[in-house]
């Protein structure tokens, strides 16, 4: 109760008294912010800090998560650095700070105490103090049309659209279980190439390393060889993007040539497929307010794998109150768990001399979460879900079945580096 109370006294002080958050739009690094500017460089610095609480679900509720990120980078344009027409190279790093409950195994920390999927999922497990994140090199050729990107770098930045409008629930089971991508900040060996058919038509293609061996021995993304690669993960897809910026459809199929584990019986083999379909629809814009539809489907083809397939759909009112910058959401959405899977966690938890039901594979959440920019640096995207038939993906050896819960989240977004004025 005290978060609860902590949490909605920051909300409605900052909502009700923006200018309490005001700041001068000039930072004290602006000179170098400009002098940099002028060779080509742009640099930026971020911090990210997401906090989890579980209310009364999952193995262990009461419990709380914390993941704090620093993200340092820069693009660096190679036209006014190396004479290299429409040419980038891309880097960034990102620091693991202020964390709490993150780490391996997921059991022992948030992800194991929230046991489901949709509410241990956003927050990520930073095991390493750092992670080089980006280091990429991009050409841009046939006057822009063709875009390609080589280097260390993560699928997700091109193939994933975050049509959920705030980065806490951004979350898809069949991509994080199935596709063989870590999630973003990993980084790993990567090609994307990108070709504007039309103003609004496009069609892409990538090949990423799957190396999760590198984030476990926490090589921090600086071990270059492939020697621990476990595959490779293709993906390609076509999509649509008109002039209007909140209007996008993109259907996109992927390969990934790992070894798949049954959970259950053991057996494996090489090779899974699926597909993910995601939009989002502008239904009317006025005075600079709107409303947005969105939503997603997803699907492994490989009956190895833990979800079978996944969905949601929900409703984003942009502008509300006259507040340019913000947002509110809601949405729906619902998973399958494999029958596998579900048998594999009621051996789990009868080996523990738990409970012997098996779970339901029938998965659903209902959730409302928000944007509000405080000020033009600073920004906060408080969510809270509410979890129907969790099952306990990340804490398979827990001895009871999770009950229906409540799970709250806050995502804070700090642009630092032009609060510097850089």
């Amino acid at each position: 109760m005290n978060f609860l109370m902590r949490l909605g006294t920051f909300l409605l002080v900052a909502f009700l008294f923006p200018q309490a958050w005001a700041q001068s739009d000039k930072g004290p690094l602006q000179e170098l912010g400009e002098q940099l500017a002028s060779y080509g460089v742009r640099p930026h610095v971020e911090f990210w800090s997401l906090s989890m609480k579980n209310f009364d679900t999952g193995p262990r509720q009461n419990s709380f998560g914390n993941s704090g990120d620093l993200y340092l980078g820069a693009d660096f344009d190679l036209m006014t650095l190396a004479n290299l027409d429409d040419a980038t190279f891309h880097f960034e790093e990102t620091l693991f700070i202020l964390d709490n409950g993150t780490g391996q195994p997921t059991s022992r920390n948030w992800q194991g105490a929230a046991g489901t999927y949709f509410a241990g999922a956003p927050l990520h497990n930073d095991i390493a103090a750092n992670q080089l994140s980006l280091f990429t090199f991009e050409q841009k050729m046939l006057d822009g049309r063709l875009d390609l990107h080589l280097g260390r770098t993560n699928a997700r930045r091109y193939f994933y659209i975050y049509n959920c409008e705030t980065v806490v629930t951004c979350t898809d089971p069949i991509l994080d279980a199935s596709t063989g991508v870590l999630p973003p900040p990993f980084g790993a060996w990567g090609g994307y190439v990108k070709y504007q058919v039309n103003p609004s038509l496009y069609v892409h293609a990538g090949a990423f390393e799957s190396n999760p061996v590198d984030y476990l021995k926490k090589r921090k993304g600086l071990d270059f060889s492939t020697d621990d690669a476990s595959g490779t993960s293709f993906l390609v897809g076509i999509g649509s993007k008109p002039g209007d910026d909140n209007t996008q459809y993109e259907i996109n199929a992927y390969f990934n040539s790992s070894k798949q584990t049954d959970p259950l019986t053991g057996t494996s083999d090489h090779g899974t497929a699926g597909a993910f379909f995601k939009f989002r629809q502008t239904l009317w814009r006025a005075d600079g307010q709107g409303l947005q539809m969105f939503g997603s489907i997803s699907a492994a083809a490989d009956s190895k794998q833990p979800f079978n397939h996944f969905a949601e759909a929900g409703l984003t009112y942009l502008a509300p109150f006259n507040r340019q910058q913000d947002k509110l959401n809601f949405k729906t959405s619902y998973m399958r768990v494999n029958s596998h899977q579900l048998e594999f966690q009621q051996r789990q938890r009868i080996n523990n001399f738990g409970d012997p039901r098996s779970g339901d594979p029938d998965i659903y959440a209902l959730e409302a979460n928000g944007h509000f920019a405080l000020t033009r640096n600073l920004a906060i995207e408080p969510s809270i879900q509410y979890l129907i038939n969790p099952d306990n993906y990340y804490n398979p050896g827990a001895r009871e079945l999770s009950s229906n819960g409540f799970v709250v989240g806050l995502q804070v977004m700090l642009d630092v580096g032009s609060m510097l004025g850089l």
